[in-house]
């Protein structure tokens, strides 16, 4: 049977028509609590009109021929809840996201149609290498140098990324074991060079100038060749010896599909093997792949190369420099920087060579990083011996400026508390910047509680003074274990100290950290510097206001207390969690009134279809369609708002990781 619905509107009721669709969509977004735009309810009324119409006709059989009254009322009913349903399946394919680099929906599309077989690939090579199965139970097994050896040339064997993240998981020797870190140091990018004929390409459409008028001399033979960008040697028309740095094309793709199997795979070991959730896999996996993604962007490396140029010259320290970088010719895809005449500290002919002792390199190294970061909150947060060279005048020169850390000025106070507290050891200074550096959680936490763990860890580690590496990362797992949130500024600082640490050591086998440290604390924090006994003198003039008040405010505190003006209220829940059980009763509430409300008028409808066509069956089905569509509304409502608060809730956990 074939039912057909003919629609012959003049000009003014096709209008009405058009009118009603976007009145439709706007309306069912504020029914619903969804602000939208303009175009997605236009959208979601045009979608929901024509699933109505459709879902009316079927509904109505033969009867949807007959342009009665009751058969509009039908057919906008439907046209309502159609609506209602498109708006919040836009939301949830279309919701919100947190601002930041975004893919493109090219490099998406492609990433999806590469990801599965780049996945059988991974799995195949990880049965071959013994890590697929039972094999790897615990951390022990992947600290021992078989197990090392394995990790490592099962990221060789997978190529591409892969060996770009066991490079940057080199560095975590705060999270991995040793014999691990030795085996991923070796990790080498067997990377062929992208032909200069694409170089050039990428040059000329970035500067949308030919690379002869831009550059006055480009070298075709690339100086090295990664995974992710290209450098080769360049002068500019000005004279300036530059290195300049390409993006390898579409290496974007690669980056996201197979960040998109490491995440899988870290997931899958921490369900399966101890040893994966020992070490913490998933975490770390999430730090590389969001250090990965910020070196495809070199804009951002090169403000980062900036601030780290600006924090470093001021500090004032003789021999110790950074490459400026050329932001007018950078571009998201290529970088251009100052050149520098160097070799790494690792390679000791080229530290012998300089005319700058060992001892001297090392201690310039540390004074510079150190104040950097503690005057100007910048600071170099990978510096292994490859991201550091020296020139053969023993000029040190910081390189590689995706990874700098930024601290903001909370968190850089808060350090230097910290600091100087672990150099004099004074427990309460560090529990102080400790709790500082929680934020609104700091007042909350047991103040005894941590000094005793802070004492205990001086005492056992750093025996009584000093400055440690290892105490940055225990500093960690106190604040962890205190329930204290961690600032991500901090975690990092605690990762390159111990980064410094070895680079220092290879420069200086003598190089004694904790006794620089030292000096550089109580010379350099609180305003410039000064001695222990003048930064508690200025602490103390700063607490005057608030001790002038104390005596007061106790004589205040006693009256009340004898007069029995003072009494203590304890509340359930704060306010915030009062206002949140709330909003969830009503919206229970809420959900179980449209319940009700959707069974009786369903029950109303049944009951007039089997009664027929009788006196007062009409009546009954108005009631019935009009309590559907409103108990509908009810439950829509409820669910709207609930993706509305899970979309909410994402983007914040995004926004703080």
């Amino acid at each position: 049977m074939t039912v057909q619905l003919a629609l012959d509107l003049s000009f003014w009721q096709w209008v009405l028509a058009i009118l009603f669709i976007l009145g439709v969509g706007l309306v069912s977004g504020r029914i619903l609590g969804i602000a939208r735009g303009f175009r997605r309810a236009t959208v979601a009324g045009v979608l929901g009109t024509l699933i109505g119409l459709v879902t009316a006709v079927a509904v109505l059989g033969d009867t949807a021929g007959e342009a009665t009254s009751s058969v509009l009322v039908v057919v906008f009913a439907f046209g309502v809840l159609a609506t209602m349903v498109v708006s919040i399946v836009l939301e949830v394919v279309l919701r919100r996201r947190p601002p930041g680099r975004r893919p493109s929906l090219r490099v998406r599309v492609r990433t999806a149609t590469t990801i599965v077989g780049r996945l059988v690939e991974v799995l195949g090579i990880a049965r071959r290498h013994g890590l697929a199965g039972r094999r790897p139970t615990s951390r022990a097994a992947l600290a021992t140098p078989d197990g090392a050896l394995r990790v490592k040339s099962f990221l060789e064997d997978c190529g591409g990324m892969f060996v770009k993240f066991g490079q940057i998981a080199s560095t975590r020797a705060d999270l991995l074991p040793p014999a691990l870190i030795v085996a991923l140091k070796e990790l080498q990018s067997d990377v062929a060079p992208v032909p200069v004929a694409q170089v050039r390409a990428t040059l000329e459409h970035e500067r949308r100038a030919g690379v002869d008028e831009v550059f006055a001399y480009f070298r075709d033979e690339p100086l090295a060749a990664a995974s992710i960008g290209q450098t080769h040697l360049a002068q500019t028309r000005d004279g300036r010896d530059v290195v300049v740095k390409v993006r390898r094309p579409d290496v974007e793709i690669g980056v996201a599909r197979d960040a998109a199997v490491l995440r899988w795979a870290s997931r899958i070991a921490v369900q399966r093997w101890e040893g994966a959730r020992a070490l913490g896999l998933e975490r770390v996996s999430d730090e590389l792949v969001r250090s990965i993604g910020k070196e495809l962007d070199y804009t951002e490396e090169a403000a980062y190369g900036a601030a780290l140029r600006r924090a470093v010259l001021a500090a004032h320290v003789d021999g110790v420099d950074v490459p400026e970088v050329l932001t007018g010719m950078t571009t998201e895809v290529v970088l251009v920087m100052e050149r520098v005449h160097g070799r790494p500290v690792s390679d000791a002919a080229a530290v012998d060579a300089c005319p700058v002792p060992r001892p001297v390199l090392a201690d310039r190294l540390f004074r510079a990083f150190l104040a950097s970061m503690l005057e100007s909150g910048t600071f170099h947060a990978d510096p292994h011996p490859g991201n550091i060279l020296v020139g053969g005048d023993g000029t040190v020169w910081f390189i590689d400026f995706g990874a700098v850390g930024i601290i903001d000025p909370v968190t850089l106070r808060a350090l230097q508390l910290v600091g100087l507290g672990m150099a004099t050891a004074d427990t309460g200074l560090v529990a102080r910047g400790l709790r500082e550096m929680s934020g609104a959680a700091g007042p909350a936490v047991d103040l005894m509680t941590l000094e005793s763990e802070i004492s205990r860890l001086l005492s056992e580690q750093l025996s009584g003074a000093g400055f440690d590496p290892r105490a940055l990362q225990d500093l960690l797992t106190v604040m962890e274990r205190q329930g204290m949130p961690v600032p991500p500024a901090f975690t990092l600082i605690a990762r390159a100290v111990v980064t410094l640490e070895g680079t220092l050591r290879g420069i200086d086998p003598g190089f004694n950290l904790a006794t620089s440290a030292i000096e550089q604390f109580t010379s350099r924090l609180q305003d410039g510097g000064g001695d222990p006994a003048a930064v508690a003198q200025r602490e103390l003039l700063r607490a005057l206001p608030s001790l002038r008040t104390l005596p007061g405010l106790a004589e205040d505190i006693a009256l009340q207390l004898r007069s029995g003006l003072v009494r203590v209220d304890v509340e359930t829940f704060s306010a915030a969690r009062r206002s949140a059980v709330t909003a969830w009763v009503d919206q229970v509430l809420f959900a179980a009134v449209g319940a009700v409300g959707l069974l009786v008028s369903a029950l109303l409808l049944v009951g007039a279809g089997v009664a027929g066509p009788r006196p007062g069956t009409t009546a009954l089905i108005a009631i019935g369609w009009i309590g559907l569509v409103l108990a509908t509304v009810m439950l829509l409502r409820v669910v709207a708002q609930i993706v509305r608060r899970q979309s909410s809730t994402g983007a914040d956990e995004r926004r703080g990781a």
